[in-house]
């Protein structure tokens, strides 16, 4: 399997998983959620689907046990779109990059704001 159609592949699990979820399950158990990346195994078996979810840790465990049921309308919602032999088995694995990142800007800025309140005495 060449390495630029395992990518292609998994990037079209991501687009049609994210607009999937974001259409179709209507389930209000869900919250915001993102699909931020999928790794793909070299045989097309198995995919990752990287989800990072906002709101409280309950709001996000919450929304991964809603995406785990829901696994299965994933996945055949994703084969009947790839329309590929063997449509891979997904696993979601939560995804915390973009909380972190927002929380290093909410330091920074309190850092700022701190610099700039000193600098003014």
């Amino acid at each position: 399997m060449s390495e630029r159609r395992r990518q292609r592949v998994a990037e079209e699990i991501q687009r049609r998983a994210s607009q999937f979820i974001r259409e179709e399950l209507k389930d209000p158990r869900l919250g915001f959620l993102t699909i931020t990346g999928v790794d793909i195994n070299s045989d097309l078996t198995h995919a990752i689907l990287h989800v990072s979810v906002m709101g409280t840790e309950e709001e996000q465990r919450e929304t991964m046990r809603t995406l785990q049921r829901a696994k299965g309308l994933i996945k055949r919602d994703i084969g009947d779109w790839l329309q590929i032999r063997t449509v891979p088995d997904i696993a979601f694995r939560h995804d915390t990059s973009i909380e972190r990142g927002t929380r290093i800007l909410q330091i920074m800025n309190t850092l700022e704001q701190e610099d700039g309140a000193n600098a003014g005495t």
